[in-house]
């Protein structure tokens, strides 16, 4: 990448975020509250002007200019990257020159080989469309309200030939999405290459910043499922949330309630983000498990569980309280 200017980067720092930081005595540095500590009133993170590599003290968590200012403006890294050379040149007063804008990779979809899933795929003639739409709608994963539908595709040839396509929309773009398999295929569901697109546990499914709950589910058909009752959710695509899910949950305002499987590996994945959520100083959160006898969010949704009504009945606080009640049913 184009080596962005320290004095922009000076600047930048200096001109925008003057009420958490400030420049250091040899100005080489400048020290600022932690983007990834709440009310970091001790400044522990320290970004390297002339270089833009920065640390944050405390987590541990460091890296270029580009992550620092995707995690300041909340942006993803791609687009940071964008936004910061073409604010660079215009600092300098500068057209950007040819090849230093970094292209887009694009994810290894021919949209030619997809064929949309709905209602009215249920009237086709051809074996694999009906599959695939008997799977998503045995578990009740159409609507027709406009808001809430989210969009299925049938993948024909390829690595993902009879395969469902859940797309991961960002402003009308697939950003991400995962396979299902209709029939016995091994793995059950596959991923895109990490050659051309983001690792899995770099992303979420999508989901509303602007909302007082968000519920983490495991896989995106239960997200969907809780989005289909009206409900903010996302998923992790396993059962454990990785540290970089971990920092993009921290940015959400409201409460956060994991809902993971009825299994001991969501018990598991409960523990493994109250560690992490505690080492990034990250407010407590809630938990909540599907109903008894469901194995899942979507089996319970297909079933016509009120999922909202047994959140509000069933929601915990995962404290010390929660985890010795739990050690005690286990025995």
């Amino acid at each position: 990448m184009y080596m962005i200017s320290p004095q922009f980067i000076r600047d930048f720092l200096t001109q925008n975020f003057s009420d958490i930081g400030r420049l250091s005595a040899n100005d080489r540095e400048f020290i600022m509250e932690s983007p990834f500590i709440k009310n970091d009133y001790k400044k522990h993170c320290s970004v390297n002007v002339d270089s833009g590599l920065w640390q944050c003290f405390k987590t541990g968590r460091n890296g270029n200019f580009v992550s620092l200012y995707s995690h300041l403006q909340g942006i993803p890294y791609f687009r940071a990257q964008k936004e910061l050379i073409i604010k660079n040149f215009a600092y300098l007063g500068k057209p950007v020159p040819l090849g230093v804008m970094p292209e887009e990779k694009k994810l290894e979809l021919d949209t030619s080989k997809l064929i949309p899933l709905n209602m009215a795929s249920g009237f086709s003639d051809d074996p694999a469309i009906l599959a695939a739409w008997s799977i998503l709608y045995e578990r009740k994963l159409f609507t027709e309200n406009e808001e809430k539908k989210a969009q299925y595709f049938l993948c024909t040839e390829g690595k993902f030939a009879n395969r469902i396509i859940i797309p991961f929309l960002r402003d009308g773009i697939v950003f991400y999405f995962q396979a299902r398999a209709i029939g016995d295929q091994k793995p059950k569901y596959l991923n895109p290459s990490t050659e051309i697109a983001p690792k899995s546990s770099d992303v979420l499914y999508p989901y509303y910043d602007e909302h007082d709950l968000l519920v983490v589910c495991e896989g995106p058909l239960d997200a969907i499922s809780f989005q289909l009752q009206g409900m903010n959710a996302t998923a992790t695509m396993k059962n454990i949330v990785s540290p970089r899910q971990a920092e993009m949950l921290a940015t959400f305002d409201g409460d956060i309630v994991l809902a993971f499987d009825n299994d001991s590996a969501g018990e598991r994945g409960f523990e493994a983000f109250d560690r992490l959520r505690k080492e990034r100083l990250m407010d407590e959160f809630f938990v909540c498990k599907p109903p008894s006898g469901y194995k899942d969010w979507n089996e319970a949704h297909q079933n016509g569980v009120d999922l909202m009504h047994h959140l509000e009945d069933n929601i915990k606080l995962y404290d010390f309280k929660y985890k010795m009640h739990n050690q005690v049913n286990l025995l």
